[in-house]
């Protein structure tokens, strides 16, 4: 090829310029992706605890194990099955209305488990929670359109980093969290001593 060939084919296939990353879209659809590995992995400390202190097994603590994985799988069994469906409402009503359903779904399943006495309640919270989160599907149809084919394949990068910094991250705060009363004595006793004292004026009142 002779120098005038190589030159012309240069500027025929002239090196596309790269798009930059739209930061402040492409944070918010992380921290959404952020939050489902956190709601999913917090209970993995103490889950083993709870089921022995809510006497799920009858005293058999053989079957620990057992009752604590059906509770940690269910959360990624249900969202397995509704996931799609997710998917497909989001392409009719739009991303963000999924998106805070399944905000919405994480925040009053992660209430509910916390105020679970019995095993029949952790079992619905998990499911409720799984059901209501699609949005892992949802996430990568956003960082699609939000992407071009220039930045698109850096943007996908960033998705198993922000999955495994919550999966990380997430047992750390469950563990560190659970049992407050007993890291932090002096704090609920000061919010036990203002109960009692409101205890007192109220009967007074009466």
């Amino acid at each position: 090829m002779t120098d005038d060939e190589s030159s012309s084919s240069l500027l025929e296939n002239p090196q596309v310029e790269k798009t930059p990353l739209p930061k402040t879209q492409l944070g918010l659809a992380l921290f959404v992706l952020f939050t489902g590995p956190m709601s999913a992995h917090y209970i993995f400390p103490f889950i083993n605890q709870l089921i022995r202190e809510l006497d799920v097994t009858g005293g058999d603590d053989r079957k620990i194990g057992y009752y604590a994985g059906v509770i940690e799988s269910l959360f990624y069994a249900t969202q397995a099955l509704t996931i799609f469906y997710w998917s497909r409402l989001s392409d009719h009503i739009g991303r963000k209305p999924v998106l805070l359903v399944g905000l919405m779904g994480l925040s009053v399943s992660n209430l509910c488990f916390g105020l679970s006495r019995a095993f029949w309640a952790l079992v619905a919270s998990r499911c409720i929670a799984g059901a209501l989160n699609g949005n892992v599907g949802v996430i990568k149809s956003i960082i699609g359109e939000i992407t071009d084919n220039t930045n698109m394949a850096q943007a996908f990068a960033l998705i198993p980093i922000a999955f495994t910094v919550g999966a990380s991250v997430a047992p750390l705060y469950g563990g560190g969290l659970a049992k407050p009363h007993d890291h932090w004595p002096e704090l609920f006793s000061i919010a036990q001593r203002v109960v009692d004292s409101r205890a007192i004026w109220q009967s007074t009142c009466l």
